[in-house]
């Protein structure tokens, strides 16, 4: 009797909570902003390991991300910072940190997600958390060894703190988003004009 194995990843389990934005134009660069408002009121969006697995699956990196661990977190975070700090640098033509290029590298040497075709039209992304981590290193590489680390730019809306690449023709893109950032800013500048014209 012939026993047939299928080659299908079991299926996800879905996940709630932290709610996630990918508006950076960049895999590595929306990695980097799962800390949110950084600088003005930081918060951790990775805090749990689940929502590792959560941003790795909205992210399209993998299908599905299964066990992740403390220890497996705590490398994300680790790798995370160490693309934002090198993104950071770029932007503002300051010299790179050694030990970030060389924790990217060390992460890139492994493996990346496997894309496995199932149809046209239909492929699966599989992999583990080293995985997804050299994949996201991969991205990163090619980010900050190439051209667009010219184009990271930082968004100018308050409170946030989140880096995009600006792809627009004159190069003078201000939000990482204009239906968040942008609008709210539009907005505040709005009601402040108007309360201008009623004071004069």
């Amino acid at each position: 009797m012939t026993t047939c194995v299928s080659d299908a990843p079991p299926p996800c389990r879905s996940y709630s909570g932290v709610s996630f934005t990918f508006v950076s134009d960049h895999l590595a660069l929306d990695f980097a902003a799962t800390v949110a408002w950084r600088t003005t009121q930081h918060k951790e969006l990775l805090a749990e390991p689940e929502d590792f697995a959560q941003w790795a699956a909205e992210a399209r990196v993998v299908d599905c991300l299964e066990a992740v661990s403390q220890a497996d977190l705590s490398q994300a975070h680790m790798l995370r910072e160490a693309i934002y700090r090198l993104s950071l640098a770029a932007s503002e033509g300051e010299p790179a940190d050694p030990r970030d290029i060389a924790r990217i590298r060390q992460a890139a040497a492994r493996p990346p997600v496997r894309p496995v075709l199932q149809a046209l039209g239909q492929v699966e992304r599989r992999g583990g958390v080293q995985e997804v981590l050299a994949t996201l290193a991969a991205t990163a590489s090619e980010l900050l060894g190439g051209p667009d680390r010219l184009l990271i730019r930082h968004c100018a809306g308050e409170p946030c703190t989140r880096l995009f690449i600006d792809r627009s023709r004159a190069g003078t893109r201000r939000w990482c988003s204009k239906r968040s950032c942008g609008s709210r800013i539009n907005a505040a500048a709005y009601r402040r004009r108007t309360r201008e014209d009623e004071q004069a």
